[in-house]
């Protein structure tokens, strides 16, 4: 009957779509091709290239800092929650570095070292700490700054039936949102405990903020509010190829097949 109810809202809010118009000025224009790319709460640019070299922009777009390590693949993830620390994940390596604002590495882990875990999914934390997902366990856990289990939720699907296929994972000062290929974007408390279900499927990564999850889908920006289900399309700039685009509070950056821009919100 809950299952029931959460679909009715769902189909209520995508037929009630609201178009949200806003205007956008263009700031830069970058002529690097990324395969990621994320704000900081600063609104600087850190983009992913093809060739897995991590590359930081000021909020105008300037060139600041380049990070490269060919010694684990490829980078799966980059979460620069924290403005002061640039996490990197390399998932096929099990392997964490961290840098700092300037990227320069300051310490790296892997996980490697226990057989008995994968972990798929890693989220910056407070205290300089770390949320990871252990797929095999079934298992979010947040470490230390030193790698040490600090909370477990213990095994999820046994606790509270959820058997996650996890493809991203970010955090805020209240919750940990990890998007479930099968069900949507899971929430849970800053203890482990599960919350809610946010009945969206972003392809992989998204942004929050407050209680908004805002996402790229099929050359559409949306915004999903998890509290009122109210989703809105975000009108983007008339850009050319998109592959993804992404907005943190005044900024919004377009990828494109050859190139990004980079734009700021204007006031309405």
């Amino acid at each position: 009957m809950k299952f029931k109810w959460v679909f009715f809202l769902l189909i209520l809010s995508l037929t009630a779509l609201n178009i949200h118009a806003q205007n956008f000025k263009l700031i830069a224009k970058i002529d690097t091709v990324a395969k990621m790319a994320q704000l900081d709460n600063f609104g600087n640019l850190f983009i992913i290239t093809p060739a897995n070299d991590v590359l930081k922009f000021n909020p105008q777009g300037k060139f600041l800092w380049n990070y490269s390590n060919k010694s684990f693949g490829d980078v799966s993830q980059i979460d620069v929650t924290d403005p002061l620390r640039v996490i990197l994940y390399y998932q096929i390596f099990q392997q964490i570095v961290v840098l700092n604002n300037n990227l320069s590495e300051i310490s790296n882990f892997s996980f490697n070292q226990n057989p008995d875990v994968q972990i798929t999914q890693i989220a910056s934390a407070n205290n300089n700490g770390f949320w990871v997902y252990d797929q095999i366990n079934r298992e979010l856990k947040k470490l230390t700054n030193i790698f040490i289990d600090d909370i477990k939720s213990g095994n999820l699907y046994q606790r509270n039936g959820i058997d996650m296929d996890a493809i991203y994972m970010l955090t805020d000062e209240q919750y940990v949102y990890l998007n479930d290929k099968k069900t949507g974007v899971r929430i849970f408390d800053r203890f482990g405990n599960f919350y809610k279900t946010a009945v969206v499927y972003p392809t992989k990564d998204f942004e929050v903020n407050n209680n908004e999850i805002s996402y790229y889908d099929n050359d559409r920006l949306l915004k999903y509010n998890y509290l009122t289900f109210k989703l809105e399309k975000i009108t983007l700039p008339d850009v050319k190829n998109k592959t993804s685009a992404l907005i943190r509070f005044n900024r919004l950056v377009i990828l494109t097949e050859k190139d990004i821009t980079l734009w700021a919100l204007e006031n309405e």
